[in-house]
């Protein structure tokens, strides 16, 4: 299945840590952010990824190239990085790349998960839409996402008054079917709107996994991911 990765923003909490670089080439474990991520799809035999950038795109396509060096073969949709479209945007704005399947994974983020048993469940659900989530229960970040089954039932950056105990994973699976309903949204958009209007019409299934994830978007969570790696490449 194709991997379509949000590389396209700016990454100002990581200023004092990055300087000019884009996140993707943030060094972690003593290699650019981004290898991190390559070798994680290659070991779970995804081999189709396009990357839509923005901030700093040509130093991220001048690293990659078209993904043959990582065992992959990888496209571009690009946007300005004077005008950011949003990450639904993103998606729009990558419309006709696209696959009639996808998966969708954040450009700071490293999910050690099982991709292929998220191809699958994705499958099996026959929805529109699949969110990996993960019981959380406010440990990493603020909880926002209620299950019911396969399905999610409730997701919201704003909680509210629920009291969800899972939390939107960072990886998640459409039908391209859907990114086509927003074409003519008005921009930018969130991705974030996008499932909760899935959510709303009970086409979002839900897929468990039991790995917690990194994100690097801030100072403390790169601290994180590169004890992890650390430790990882030791055993």
């Amino acid at each position: 299945m194709q991997v379509v990765i949000l590389a396209g923003g700016l990454g100002t909490r990581l200023k004092a840590v990055a300087g000019n670089l884009p996140k993707a080439l943030i060094p972690v474990a003593g290699r650019p952010f981004i290898d991190h991520q390559f070798e994680l799809l290659r070991k779970n035999r995804i081999a189709d990824v396009l990357l839509c950038v923005g901030y700093k795109g040509g130093m991220i396509e001048e690293h990659v190239g078209n993904g043959k060096i990582f065992g992959l073969k990888v496209s571009y949709s690009r946007e300005s990085s004077e005008k950011l479209l949003g990450t639904g945007g993103a998606l729009i704005n990558a419309f006709p790349l696209l696959h009639e399947k996808f998966m969708v994974l954040y450009g700071d983020s490293y999910l050690p998960t099982d991709y292929q048993k998220v191809v699958r469940a994705f499958d099996e659900s026959r929805a529109l839409a699949l969110m990996c989530v993960y019981h959380n229960k406010n440990k990493w970040d603020q909880s926002n996402v209620k299950i019911e089954g396969h399905s999610v039932v409730f997701y919201s950056k704003n909680t509210g008054g629920e009291n969800p105990d899972y939390i939107d994973y960072g990886l998640s699976v459409y039908k391209k079917s859907v990114i086509e309903q927003y074409l003519n949204e008005r921009l930018p958009l969130d991705l974030a709107k996008i499932q909760e209007d899935l959510v709303g019409k009970r086409q979002m299934a839900a897929h468990v996994v039991t790995e917690r994830f990194y994100e690097i978007g801030k100072p403390s969570g790169l601290a994180e991911l590169e004890k992890y790696l650390g430790h990882h490449d030791r055993n």
